[in-house]
């Protein structure tokens, strides 16, 4: 199965929140920069086609939804 661009931009973009998350814990991300500056400071210029407000709130709705449980 080979994923579309559109897919691929969600699963950067799914990263690039727990990338934040995780430097924002740190205090590595500056106070006035939001999740939404982050993503789009950060995801590669190839994916930035497929990047949408609509995107970013679709992954923003599974991914606050799904308990990440490790097993």
């Amino acid at each position: 199965m080979v994923l579309s661009s559109k897919e691929k931009t969600a699963i950067i973009v799914s990263h690039l929140v727990r990338v934040y998350s995780e430097r924002a814990e740190q205090g590595e991300v500056p106070q006035n920069q939001s999740v939404i500056d982050f993503i789009i400071k950060n995801i590669p210029q190839e994916y930035k086609q497929d990047l949408s407000m609509d995107l970013i709130d679709d992954v923003f709705a599974f991914i606050s939804t799904r308990p990440m449980e490790l097993s």
